[in-house]
């Protein structure tokens, strides 16, 4: 009896690793082209340091995606917010920091209950409340600013956009090697804890032969990453806040019944209020809870820069949503991780990076990101199509 050998699926392979392929890519050509200025240590501490705005926002644009909605105010979001927290430090200096980011927190939660009435209980499309939001928080920005820029900002706002971690030693950034080192040995036992549960439960094979390679690239990615922030000014507290929640909310996306409501809603949302479900509820939910991420996404911001214009955040949306697609996440809903996500805004970063760096034409820029998001829809959506032909036919 002769074994049939299994074909491989070519397609499926480059698909299910096309994040990693087009980092490679990315980052060859702009190391190419740029006469080796990319991967230098401070070029990349400093994208990754441009890159924690918007991949902040991405962390629960790509929740909102996954239901089947949109958010495109957040850009503009994010400015107004600014705008607000320089505004009372430079105007009511006496405040202190910790109030200003109370305020702009409650702000926000405002701002995700006014989402998330109109989107959960009214029913109406998230792309025109959101759209109408865009140019109603442009306006405000517009309207307490005077169309002047407001800043510079202090305090805990300044070190959320700007701070490095201190060092123990006091001569080295130590503490960039401890954490990294902490990130490491954490991401390890968390995998293999988590396989060895899905084994136990019969959901997983006995596979570690494809898992530990796997483990063994992140790990050395991390490593990597951690060698060059350590080389340069060490772990910003920017990219630590940026960690920080997409941990949590990757945990409440795979782990907590809210998650499993997302996904649930984004794959039929008309079954999803049959199950029992209040679609209604969690959207409010989830729209509440995106407000507040791209807050904090707002005080980064606005640290970093130490001022707010009202041009600030333009376009931001923009750079979330095509990561969350090219990080995976189905725009048609219903599929999507919060770490590729993360991922593929951050590829987004050093694209915008890489072609600054170029000095490349503004308007070939724009071509540019809009032909990677055409690129990224089409190839999920031939995907999808494929997968479902593939069932059919079974």
């Amino acid at each position: 009896m002769t074994k049939t050998k299994k074909k491989v699926d070519l397609f499926a392979l480059f698909y299910q690793n096309s994040l990693v392929l087009e980092a490679i890519v990315i980052f060859g050509l702009f190391q190419i082209f740029t006469g080796g200025m990319f991967l230098t240590v401070r070029n990349l501490s400093n994208l990754l340091m441009q890159g924690a705005t918007c991949s902040i926002i991405a962390i629960t644009m790509c929740l909102v995606i996954i239901t089947g909605n949109a958010d495109l105010s957040a850009g503009r979001y994010l400015g107004m917010l600014a705008m607000v927290a320089a505004l009372i430090q430079v105007n009511y200096g006496s405040v202190p920091s910790i109030v200003v980011v109370l305020i702009v927190f409650a702000i926000a939660i405002i701002t995700g209950l006014w989402h998330g009435f109109w989107v959960g209980y009214m029913k109406l499309p998230a792309f025109i409340i959101t759209l109408a939001t865009q140019l109603v928080f442009l306006g405000i920005n517009q309207y307490i600013s005077d169309g002047r820029m407001v800043g510079p900002v202090k305090g805990i706002i300044a070190e959320m956009g700007n701070g490095y971690m201190p060092s123990i030693s006091g001569t080295h950034n130590d503490t960039t090697l401890i954490l990294g080192a902490l990130i490491i040995i954490a991401y390890i036992a968390f995998t293999v804890a988590k396989e060895k549960k899905s084994i136990k439960q019969g959901l997983s094979e006995k596979n570690w032969m494809k898992l530990v390679p796997k483990m063994a690239l992140i790990a050395i990615l991390a490593a990597a990453v951690t060698v060059i922030l350590y080389s340069y000014k060490g772990f910003a507290y920017a990219m630590i806040i940026l960690f920080v929640l997409t941990i949590i909310v990757s945990y409440v996306s795979n782990n907590t019944k809210f998650g499993r409501y997302v996904y649930a809603i984004g794959g039929n949302k008309d079954a999803a209020a049959l199950s029992g479900i209040n679609v209604s509820k969690e959207l409010l939910k989830l729209y509440v809870l995106h407000a507040v991420v791209v807050a904090t996404a707002a005080l980064v911001y606005v640290g970093r820069l130490s001022a707010a214009t009202t041009a600030g955040g333009n376009g931001y949306e923009f750079t979330a949503i095509t990561g969350c697609v090219v990080g995976g996440t189905a725009i048609t809903g219903g599929r999507g991780t919060v770490a590729g996500a993360v991922a593929g805004t951050l590829i987004m970063a050093a694209l915008d990076n890489g072609m600054s760096l170029m000095n490349l034409d503004p308007a070939f820029q724009y071509i540019v990101r809009g032909g990677v998001l055409l690129f990224a829809i089409a190839l999920d959506a031939y995907a999808s199509n494929r997968k479902a032909r593939t069932v059919q036919a079974v």
